[in-house]
C-alpha cells in the first residue's frame, strides 16, 4: 500500500510540475503562432500589389531594388493590448511577408515590361525590314 501511495505521489508531482513549467511555455508558443499567422494575413491584405507591379514596370531594376530596400511596418493599432511575444511574432511575420509580396510583384512588373519591350522592338525591326524589302 505504501508503495502504491509513493507511485501515486510521484505521478501527481510530475503532472503538477508539467502544469507549472510546461503549460506557460506551450501557451506562449500558441500566442507566437497566432501572432505570426495574423501578421502574414495582414501583410497580404495591406500590401498594394498593383502599385509594386507598376513600380517594377516603370522603374525596372531600380524599382526592384526599391522593393528590396523599402521595409514595411505594421499598423500599431493592431498590436495594442497584445503580449510582447505576440507583437514580436506579428511584426516579424508582417515585415517578411510584405517584403516577399512587394519584391515578387516588382519582379513580375520588371520582367513583364522587359518582355513587352523586347517583343515591340522585335516587331518594329521585322516591320522595318519587311518595308525595306518591298521598296527595293
Amino acid at each position: 500500500m505504501k508503495r502504491l501511495k509513493g507511485k501515486f505521489l510521484f505521478i501527481v508531482t510530475v503532472v503538477m510540475a508539467f502544469m507549472i513549467f510546461a503549460m506557460p511555455i506551450l501557451a506562449q508558443q500558441g500566442e507566437i503562432m497566432a501572432g505570426r499567422m495574423a501578421g502574414e494575413q495582414a501583410a497580404r491584405a495591406n500590401v498594394n500589389g498593383t502599385a509594386w507591379l507598376a513600380i517594377g514596370c516603370i522603374g525596372g531594376l531600380l524599382g526592384v531594388i526599391v522593393a528590396y530596400v523599402y521595409e514595411p511596418s505594421p499598423s500599431a493599432t493592431m498590436l495594442l493590448g497584445k503580449s510582447p511575444e505576440y507583437v514580436a511574432a506579428y511584426t516579424d511575420a508582417y515585415k517578411t511577408t510584405a517584403k516577399k509580396v512587394q519584391t515578387g510583384k516588382a519582379w513580375t512588373g520588371c520582367i513583364a515590361f522587359t518582355v513587352i519591350y523586347v517583343a515591340i522592338y522585335v516587331l518594329a525591326i521585322a516591320a522595318a525590314e519587311s518595308t525595306t524589302d518591298t521598296i527595293y
